[in-house]
């Protein structure tokens, strides 16, 4: 009881020297809470950047990418001697797909799931419609 007085002055004149830590937590967890949202976004940011990588290389892997009815092949230059003979199992029957080579030319035709060469089959590619060049 003796030092009740001066310890309660103790107590209080420490509890206004850590006021100001106290005042601060609120605007700390919220600082805390967008520093870990914006590190979360990133973070799913990246997984997407890193899947469309995946399937970029893949894509350039097998050569081709396929565009609803035209398809260009990747890597190939129009060549008498070399057939590219692209996978038609992903077309269906009822499908004409004009197929290109990497400098766009047209270079055969996919049709009712069969590959028709130009050098193989004339004018396959006489009413191929022109190949757009996408800007990506």
């Amino acid at each position: 009881m003796k030092y009740q007085k001066q310890a309660m002055l103790g107590l209080l004149g420490f509890g206004l020297i850590a006021t100001p830590m106290f005042v601060k937590l609120p605007q700390q967890f919220q600082a805390f809470y967008a520093v870990s949202n914006l590190e979360a976004n990133e973070s799913i940011e990246r997984s997407r950047i890193e899947q469309r990588k995946l399937t970029s290389d893949t894509l350039n892997e097998t050569g081709i990418l396929p565009t609803s009815l035209k398809l260009r092949i990747r890597g190939y230059l129009d060549n008498p001697r070399r057939n590219p003979r692209p996978d038609t199992s992903y077309y269906q029957e009822d499908e004409q797909v004009y197929v290109y080579d990497s400098s766009g030319l047209c270079i055969g035709q996919i049709s009712e799931r069969r590959w028709l060469w130009k050098h193989h089959y004339k004018n396959v590619c006489k009413l191929s419609p022109e190949l757009k060049e996408s800007k990506q």
